[in-house]
């Protein structure tokens, strides 16, 4: 018997990194889509982008690298674009406009549809900064099954989140997906001590943990779950690999693997990409 594949949503925004090198598509959503597809289960994006050309080819961008487009909306605002700096280990600082396509994002009847099959959805902060975005995210999670891992990958960026964007988003969440500059940031705003604690107050499944270079980390209700060693790797650049990492853990985790076997594809996996410019990269594992 064929075994189903699994239907993961990625929500939020989508943008063209200007990076050194050119101009490369990614955003959260669409970088955890690519690479869920890339790794056999169905993908959807759920964003949007202008009208303007840079929409044209936005969606023909997607179209090329096999991603599914019924979900990117079109709007009269600007399609996104976020200036990339690098530093000497290739670790971006962004600077992200204002005022484009996927702050206006929507919850259409056909998204709202197809949330409600969903096993997976996966959103961050940066898109709930505008009110209109916010609720229409707010609204397709709700429309995605209480059986579905619901991934918070926090991926905050300057000075777009807030308490109650994090707190709202965690009571919805099974799993939290952070970083190293993240986490002390998090626990500090929630007045929380450590990631156990965590944990527990949001009744989490599972919070993973990313410190750059050096570890990665799995906790559970039970306490650490798996902590590994960052592979060695000459990197080129970091944009995307947290997007990544999440993309493989999640999609072990949907196809029954346990948990150490999940966290050792999503290091290899994002390492790898680590050696290649921008987010998105067709790989096979």
């Amino acid at each position: 018997m064929t075994r189903r594949k699994p239907v993961i949503l990625g929500i939020g925004e989508i943008v063209w990194d200007c990076l050194p090198g050119g101009m490369k598509l990614g955003g959260a959503p669409v970088n955890f889509a690519y690479h869920v597809m890339q790794l056999g289960a169905d993908s959807y994006p759920v964003s949007a982008v202008g009208t303007d050309e840079l929409g044209n080819e936005t969606l023909e961008s997607c179209r090329r690298y096999g991603l599914e487009t019924r979900f990117i909306q079109r709007n009269s605002l600007p399609t996104s674009r976020v200036l990339v700096n690098l530093d000497g280990n290739g670790v971006p600082q962004y600077n992200i406009v204002e005022n484009v396509a996927w702050d206006a994002l929507e919850a259409t009847p056909e998204a709202l549809s197809f949330a409600s099959r969903a096993d997976a959805v996966c959103w961050g902060s940066l898109s709930q900064r505008c009110a209109t975005s916010r609720k229409a995210i707010w609204r397709i999670l709700c429309a995605v099954p209480e059986t579905a891992m619901k991934i918070f990958d926090i991926n905050l960026r300057q000075h777009y989140f807030s308490k109650e964007i994090i707190e709202d988003s965690l009571r919805q969440a099974t799993v939290l997906k952070l970083n190293e500059d993240e986490l002390p940031l998090v626990l500090s705003l929630l007045g929380i001590s450590d990631i156990g604690k965590l944990v527990t107050e949001f009744e989490l499944d599972n919070i993973v943990f990313t410190h750059g270079a050096d570890y990665s980390e799995v906790y559970g209700p039970e306490g650490l779950l798996s902590h590994i060693e960052t592979p060695k790797v000459k990197v080129s650049d970091t944009v995307g690999a947290g997007d990544c990492f999440t993309a493989a853990f999640a999609t072990s985790l949907l196809n029954g693997e346990p948990i150490v076997t999940a966290h050792e594809k999503a290091v290899r996996l994002s390492a790898w990409l680590c050696t290649l410019p921008g987010a998105i990269n067709p790989h096979q594992l």
